[in-house]
């Protein structure tokens, strides 16, 4: 069944115009047109759009979303399809844990800085300079 672009901006939560966007960037498949030349998408797209969304909102690039998603070009066989595939999870991964190491640090320097606040409670409520 294929469904037309305002349906899937709803399920997905996107605009019609991010769509196009995705489909002009790569991400998207061109989808089938109707004789109109209105844009028809296979249900399956609202797999891969979840899976866009998901990345982009992580922080991915969508180079990087790119790379997953084309894993799969450019491979003959099964073995190097998968293989494709692991190293581009692989890549998105490392780039998680680098993610979750920037974010504890930067936690940690809110943390001291609220501890620094904190420590000098209670503040007096006089205006600057005085």
């Amino acid at each position: 069944m294929s469904l037309p672009i305002g349906e899937v901006a709803r399920s997905s939560g996107l605009s019609p115009d991010a769509l196009r966007y995705y489909e002009r960037e790569g991400l998207l498949p061109a989808p089938e047109r109707t004789a109109g030349g209105a844009r028809r998408y296979d249900e399956s797209t609202l797999d891969q759009l979840a899976v866009i969304t998901s990345l982009r909102a992580a922080g991915f690039s969508l180079a990087q979303v790119r790379e997953l998603l084309g894993a799969k070009e450019g491979t003959l066989t099964v073995r190097e399809r998968i293989d494709a595939a692991r190293t581009a999870l692989d890549a998105l991964d490392a780039a998680l844990d680098e993610k979750e190491r920037e974010l504890t640090a930067a936690r940690g320097h809110l943390r001291a800085w609220r501890d620094e606040l904190d420590s000098g409670e209670p503040w007096p409520n006089t205006p600057f300079g005085c």
